[in-house]
């Protein structure tokens, strides 16, 4: 796009300029400039710079068809491959972030599925991670699975953020070759599982797959409501006749769950991500998206350059340089 607005920017330009070359004052017959123009030689240099800028606009013109034309049989992919992670550990039902972080999260990672013009797949995870779907173009697939994501969907408690961002680097490897890929992470930070979560980061980075993060929760925490949607720890068997009442600790005292952004901040900035707090929305992740995609491929850029210079040339040999 900036490279076709150049063309036709430099194009109205130059035909300006020979407009105006060409507006002098008309000349009569007998005036002595006209005469010198009819009967004057041609300067020696004139005729071969001439042709040589013809055969270079020429020649330019034709290598850009012929580079256009591989580009077409062999396509530079440039479609945008995003896998969303979610968080269904049970400390997403806290009602902190209103209803709760787990309807929080659906609201907004649907949204910004819906919204998005790239392939998607779903993740979710607890103590491990499950693919919820492979990447795909159905919008509406990908709308109705982020909104049965919950806690007692998984097979085992616990919360293991690097599990999840682990399978969905996996999923990203098998998608297209040559394709934009990144994530984005929706979680309160919170990790209960031992798991490597800067290796994870580490190997996005390698991979060149930013990872934007998504804040679910607020610093003042809240309890968890033991709701039909809720996973019960298999160590806390006493609890499975307890639905409705609030999680509590083998003590015995409710358990309290906080947003923790610094893990979440450190993926982000690991891997060239943004960071996003669920109050302020995904408008800045959406962004960083848009322009990762909206760069042009390499060959599309080559080819109009090539058509610029082949522009300019034939134009210097046919208005620039004097007629003989």
């Amino acid at each position: 796009m900036i490279w076709s607005g150049a063309a036709v920017l430099v194009a109205v330009a130059l035909r300006l300029l020979a407009m105006r070359r060409g507006s002098g004052p008309s000349l009569r017959p007998g005036d002595p400039e006209l005469t010198e123009r009819f009967v004057r030689l041609p300067a020696v240099w004139l005729p071969r710079a001439r042709t040589a800028l013809l055969a270079t606009g020429v020649g330019l013109a034709a290598l850009a068809a012929s580079w256009g034309s591989r580009q077409v049989d062999t396509p530079v992919l440039d479609e945008l491959e995003i896998m969303i992670v979610l968080d269904a550990s049970n400390s997403m039902l806290a009602e902190d972030a209103p209803p709760s972080r787990l309807q929080a999260q659906r609201e907004l990672a649907a949204n910004l599925a819906r919204r998005l013009a790239s392939r998607t797949g779903v993740v979710y995870f607890a103590g491990r991670a499950y693919t919820l779907s492979p990447l795909t173009g159905d919008k509406r697939a990908v709308d109705l699975l982020i909104r049965e994501v919950r806690p007692s969907a998984v097979g085992l408690g616990g919360s293991s953020i690097a599990a999840g961002l682990s399978l969905a680097l996996d999923v990203l490897a098998g998608g297209e070759e040559g394709s934009r890929k990144a994530i984005v992470l929706f979680s309160d930070g919170e990790a209960t599982v031992e798991a490597p979560l800067d290796d994870a980061a580490e190997r996005a980075r390698r991979a060149n797959i930013a990872v934007h993060a998504v804040g679910i929760g607020t610093e003042q925490g809240g309890n968890i409501p033991m709701t039909r949607e809720a996973l019960i720890p298999p160590s806390a068997g006493s609890l499975r006749s307890s639905a409705g009442v609030l999680l509590r600790s083998r003590d015995g005292q409710p358990v309290v769950t906080r947003l923790e952004e610094e893990p979440l901040r450190r993926i982000a900035l690991m891997t060239g991500g943004a960071y996003a707090n669920f109050r302020d929305g995904t408008d800045q992740i959406e962004r960083e998206l848009a322009s990762a995609r909206g760069a042009a491929p390499a060959g599309q850029a080559g080819v109009m350059a090539l058509l610029l210079l082949a522009f300019l040339c034939l134009w210097a040999e046919g208005f620039a340089l004097p007629r003989g």
